[in-house]
C-alpha cells in the first residue's frame, strides 16, 4: 500500500530542506588553484594552438620512493583495498597511475608542470613515459610502458586507429576508418532501411547522424591515454582534457583526429568537474569549425535532439546504451517513471520501442525538457508519454500512483571522496524514497556514476536503502558501461558507472 498524505509530504520537505536538497543544489568543489591564473592559462593554452615537441632524451626523470618508504605506509596502494604492494611493481602490471606520495623528487620536478617524465625505480630501472602534474594527487599517468616511444602526432594516431578498430568491430561500420558526409535532409532514402521511421518534412533542418560512427571513441585508461576522454558524434568530435598533461598534448591530439577522422568540428567540452582536481580551468568551446545548434541523434531506432555545446557530460550518455536497449524489453504494458530523464533517452525508447502503456519523465532543467519533448514528436509518441519539469523530491510530493519500473539515474552524488559517507546517504534516500512507488513484482533501475565506489559500497547502500521496507528485493540484471567504453583491468574495481535493475515483491 502506498504511503502518502500529510505524514510522507512532512517526510519529503525534511528531505529537501536537508543533507540531500543542500547537497544537490550545493558546489562540490572549490575554484581551482590555477583558475584564475593569467600566466598559467597562457603557457598552457598555447599548447591548443602548437604542438608539444616530445625530447626523450631531454625529459626529467621521476623517481619512486623505495620499499623503506612502503614499510612505513607512505606507499599504500589505495587501488586494491589498501594492500601494500612496491610502486614499481604496481606499475609493472600495467596500473596507470602514480600518486604524489609515491614520488621521491616532487619538489623539484615542481620547476616545470609542463612535461612528459620518464618513470623510474631508485634503482634507475625506466617504466615509461608519463604525463605529470605536481600539483595533482595523480601526479604521473602512464602513456606508455617504453620511454623511448615519443609522444606526438603518430603515437595518438596510433592510439585513435587502435580504439576504431574496436568501435568499428562492435558497431559493424561499412567504411574504413574513414567518416563519411552527412546528409542535412533526414528523409534522403539512402537513410532508409527496414527499422526506419518516417519523420515530417518540417523536420529536415536538424542534422541527422550516422547511428554506427556516434559512441566514446577514447575512453581514457580503457584505450590506453589516461586523462582523455573523446566522444565522437559522427563527423563532430567532442574531447574533454582531464589532466593538465593531455591539455598540454591538445595540438598533437587535434592533428591525429584530423588526418584520420577530418572532422567538421571539434569541440572542447573541458567543463567536467574532474578537472578541478588537476587545478585547471572549467570552460567549453568550438575549438574547431562550426556546430549546428541542435543535432539529431539515432538510437535504438528512436531519434533524440542534443545540444553538443551546452548538454551535460558532451551531449549524450552513451554509456547507457546497452542498458536502455535492455530496459525496452521489460517495458511492454507497464507504466514506467523515467528520474533525472536529461532529454527522455529512456523514457522514449520505452514508450516506441518498448511499447510501455505510459511513461513519466521528470527532469528539472526546463531547456531540457523541452528537447525531449521535440524529440517525442519526431518519434511520433503522443499518447503514452509525459514530461514533467521539476525536481525530483517536488513530484513526489504530489504524486499520487505507483508504477511497475522506476528508472533512477542521478548526476554523481559522490565527486570527491570527502563525500564518500555524505553522498552514500543521499543514494540510500533517494532509493529508499523511490521503492515506496513501484507496485509489486515492479523493477527498480539504479545507477550510480561515481569512481568513488567499490562494488560492494553499492551492495551496501542499496540494503541500507530497504531497511524495515517489509519488501524481498532481487537483483535481476547488473552492469557495467556500453562496450565502447572499456576499462582497464588494474582499474576494475574503480569504474565509474554501474547499473542494478532490482525486482521488488512484497
Amino acid at each position: 500500500m502506498m504511503i502518502s498524505g500529510k505524514r510522507m509530504k512532512l517526510k519529503l520537505m525534511k528531505m529537501q530542506n536537508t543533507h540531500f536538497g543542500n547537497s544537490v543544489k550545493g558546489r562540490f568543489f572549490s575554484k581551482g588553484k590555477y583558475e584564475k591564473n593569467t600566466k598559467f592559462k597562457e603557457d598552457l593554452y598555447k599548447y591548443h594552438h602548437e604542438p608539444y615537441v616530445d625530447n626523450v632524451n631531454l625529459r626529467p626523470d621521476l623517481y619512486l620512493k623505495g620499499d623503506d618508504a612502503e614499510e612505513e605506509g607512505e606507499g599504500k596502494d589505495i587501488s586494491n583495498g589498501g594492500i601494500k604492494s612496491t610502486h614499481d611493481r604496481r606499475l609493472k602490471r600495467n596500473f596507470p597511475l602514480v600518486y604524489s606520495n609515491e614520488v621521491e623528487n616532487l619538489e623539484e620536478l615542481k620547476a616545470n608542470p609542463f612535461t612528459l617524465v620518464n618513470i623510474k625505480t631508485k634503482n634507475n630501472e625506466s617504466l615509461g613515459v608519463a604525463t605529470f602534474n605536481p600539483y595533482s594527487l595523480i601526479t604521473a599517468r602512464v602513456l606508455s610502458h617504453n620511454a623511448l616511444f615519443s609522444i606526438n602526432i603518430h603515437f595518438f594516431i596510433e592510439k585513435i586507429k587502435e580504439s576504431l578498430s574496436w568501435r568499428n568491430r562492435i558497431y559493424k561500420e561499412k567504411t574504413n576508418n574513414v567518416a563519411t558526409p552527412v546528409t542535412t535532409d533526414t528523409t534522403d532514402p539512402t537513410l532508409k532501411d527496414d527499422h526506419s521511421y518516417e519523420l515530417p518534412t518540417s523536420d529536415n533542418k536538424y542534422r541527422l547522424l550516422r547511428d554506427d560512427h556516434c559512441y566514446r571513441l577514447l575512453n581514457g585508461e580503457g584505450d590506453g591515454v589516461p586523462g582523455l576522454l573523446i566522444d565522437r558524434y559522427d563527423n563532430f568530435v567532442s574531447v574533454q582534457h582531464l589532466s593538465v598533461g593531455c591539455e598540454m598534448l591538445a595540438c598533437n591530439i587535434n592533428d591525429a583526429l584530423i588526418e584520420l577522422l577530418n572532422p567538421e568540428a571539434i569541440i572542447f567540452r573541458n567543463d567536467n568537474k574532474e578537472r578541478l582536481n588537476e587545478k585547471l580551468e572549467i570552460y567549453k568551446k568550438v575549438f574547431y569549425g562550426k556546430v549546428p545548434e541542435q543535432v539529431m541523434l539515432k538510437e535504438n531506432d528512436c531519434f533524440f535532439l542534443i545540444d553538443l555545446l551546452n548538454s551535460p557530460n558532451t551531449g549524450w550518455y552513451f554509456n547507457r546504451k546497452s542498458v536502455r536497449n535492455l530496459l525496452c524489453t521489460y517495458a511492454y504494458k507497464k507504466k514506467v517513471l523515467d528520474l533525472f530523464s536529461y532529454v527522455g533517452s529512456f523514457g522514449i525508447q520505452c514508450a516506441k520501442i518498448g511499447k510501455a502503456k505510459k511513461v513519466v519523465c521528470v527532469e528539472k532543467q526546463p531547456n531540457f525538457v523541452e528537447l525531449a519533448k521535440k524529440s517525442a514528436y519526431l518519434n511520433g509518441i503522443k499518447n503514452n508519454i509525459e514530461f514533467v519539469c521539476d525536481d525530483f523530491l517536488h513530484f513526489f510530493q504530489n504524486c499520487d500512483e505507483l508504477f511497475d519500473i522506476i528508472i533512477l539515474d542521478p548526476p554523481n552524488l559522490i565527486p570527491k571522496s570527502k563525500f564518500l559517507e555524505s553522498g552514500s546517504k543521499r543514494y540510500t534516500d533517494l532509493i529508499h524514497l523511490a521503492q515506496k512507488y513501484i507496485n509489486p513484482n515492479g523493477l527498480l533501475l539504479i545507477i550510480f556514476a561515481t569512481k568513488l565506489c567499490s562494488y560492494q559500497n553499492y551492495i551496501n547502500i542499496i540494503n541500507k536503502s530497504f531497511v524495515h521496507t517489509n519488501k524481498h528485493v532481487k537483483i535481476v540484471g547488473q552492469g557495467r558501461a556500453s562496450p565502447d567504453h572499456p576499462v582497464n583491468l588494474s582499474l576494475y574495481l574503480v569504474s565509474d558507472f554501474y547499473w542494478f535493475a532490482l525486482q521488488l515483491s512484497y
